[in-house]
């Protein structure tokens, strides 16, 4: 039991025998995962739903940051067997490898868990600002106020997880919420410099070569970000600086125009172009196409064929 939380020493922990995860923990303690989603490098998101009883986290190999989507006034801190903090919705937690607590719940609430590791945190820290590993210390939070957060804890409730070609945008989201976790929880020993400007000309004519070359392909956001040799993060601010929106959005518009072109040039089938234009089946197609041009893709076939028989 940890009686003084502060800033934790993060050493590698992961190691260490007979260490258990926090989602073991809840596991254990009968709690089942309502979602989870396996992110890149390990890292990996999940949606909770707790109910009435005590769980502990004895030093759990990773480090997690915990959003409660509501309520959360039934969860307590223990410390000495009384209670020292009490959630509300919004609040967040972050538990950092190696860390101690335990938790009496009253009643049922929901709430997400993102995991991640030391190895996540120094390549966050050395990637997203082009400079050597920072020594960055995570400090635990228990119940504190993040506006941010929490409203990234409401888009997480709106997004399917499972959603085809969701992938890319939760790596996105993932990445984002390390940067948020290190920049505003963590103890850095100096500022990291800004991030300014656009990619040059060389790289704008390459990474649309490269993502028009492999558009049936499931790119990632690291995917692209290693085309022109930078780090997930900082390619996504100088992406969306050079063409004014998100590598994801880029890419989903590229295989919409894509696709539009087959449908009114070929007779191929719907579900073939669906695939060789990089969506997981026509079902996701058709609802992207609909949201972009206004009509099914049948439809917009249709009235293109008529208007070449005119």
């Amino acid at each position: 039991m940890i009686d003084n939380p502060t800033t934790a020493n993060h050493s590698p922990v992961q190691d260490r025998p007979g260490q258990l995860d926090i989602a073991d923990s809840l596991r254990t303690a009968g709690v089942a995962p309502q979602r989870m989603m396996n992110l890149e490098h390990g890292k990996t998101l999940a949606q909770w739903q707790n109910r009435e009883g005590e769980v502990r986290y004895e030093r759990p190999r990773h480090h997690a940051l915990s959003i409660y989507i509501d309520k959360g006034q039934q969860a307590q801190r223990m410390v000495n067997g009384k209670a020292v903090s009490r959630g509300f919705p919004g609040a967040m937690c972050l538990f950092p490898a190696g860390s101690r607590s335990i938790w009496q719940i009253g009643g049922q609430f929901e709430f997400f868990h993102f995991y991640f590791n030391d190895v996540d945190v120094a390549r966050c820290a050395s990637q997203t600002w082009d400079s050597d590993p920072y020594k960055i210390q995570l400090n635990e939070c228990y119940h504190r106020e993040d506006p941010i957060l929490a409203q990234a804890g409401k888009l997480l409730v709106l997004s399917d997880w499972q959603a085809p070609g969701q992938a890319m945008a939760m790596d996105h989201l993932a990445q984002w919420l390390l940067l948020q976790v290190v920049s505003r929880h963590a103890s850095v020993t100096k500022a990291p410099p800004a991030v300014t400007g656009q990619l040059s000309h060389q790289y704008r004519r390459l990474l649309q070569e490269q993502i028009h070359a492999e558009l049936d392909q499931p790119l990632t956001l690291s995917e692209m970000a290693g085309w022109v040799n930078l780090s997930p993060y900082h390619f996504a601010r100088l992406f969306r600086a050079t063409f004014g929106c998100a590598p994801y959005q880029y890419v989903q518009e590229q295989r919409l125009i894509r696709a539009r072109d087959h449908l009114r040039q070929s007779t191929t089938k719907i579900t073939a172009i669906a695939l060789a234009c990089g969506f997981n089946d026509a079902s996701q197609f058709s609802r992207a196409f609909k949201a972009r041009f206004g009509m099914t893709p049948s439809q917009y076939r249709s009235g293109a064929h008529s208007s070449k028989s005119r």
